[in-house]
């Protein structure tokens, strides 16, 4: 009978230590899990991005072109009048492609809505520009030298120091909107 007692008292003591010896150790790792981890709560909205991918396709060209086109420096003779030519073609174009963008971007819905106000506002903006870049081209052909640098001067003028209506800064989400899209690396 000692000798039932004492296996059993062994085996008890075995479990006993075995149970103790598992509270001490570190628990397993999770399995881990086959599922992609859902998208971050914080990163920005996809339909804002895309939105600002539309805008910024549509704007960039504006923010460059000015540093293409003949200054009025460049057009001295009657013989310097095919480079403010093709230059107000050039803005002509550029400024055509900017207004078929920005008619294109759909409208957004809140909290970014004023996104809308940002575009509606370069909308007008190179609207009013196109209409007189069109009337600068019609009128060059007669208007000698002095009437290109003026019309240049005017036109880059009026894109250099355009500031839009609206900052993106303003909008909520717009500016990580526009990080998250290659289009917007050369816009702010």
């Amino acid at each position: 009978m000692i000798n039932r007692t004492a296996a059993r008292l062994g085996v008890t003591a075995a479990v006993a230590g075995l149970v103790l010896a598992g509270c001490g150790s570190t628990p397993s790792e999770p399995a881990p899990s086959s599922a992609p981890p859902p998208p971050s709560p914080t990163g920005p909205d996809p339909a804002l991005v895309s939105w600002a991918g539309g805008y910024c396709g549509a704007v960039k060209d504006m923010r460059l072109i000015v540093y293409s086109l003949a200054r009025s420096f460049d057009i001295t003779t009657e013989a310097d009048l095919p480079k403010a030519s093709a230059s107000l073609e050039k803005l002509d174009t550029a400024l055509v492609a900017a207004i078929g963008g920005l008619e294109k971007l759909p409208q957004v819905a809140p909290p970014a809505q004023e996104a809308n106000t940002l575009a509606s506002g370069e909308l007008a903006f190179y609207r009013k520009l196109h209409g007189k870049v069109t009337e600068y081209r019609a009128l060059l052909p007669r208007g000698g030298v002095e009437y290109a640098k003026a019309a240049l001067n005017l036109s880059g003028a009026d894109l250099v120091t355009h500031t839009p209506s609206v900052e993106t800064g303003k909008v909520p989400g717009l500016d990580q909107a526009m990080k998250a899209d290659k289009a917007c690396e050369l816009v702010g």
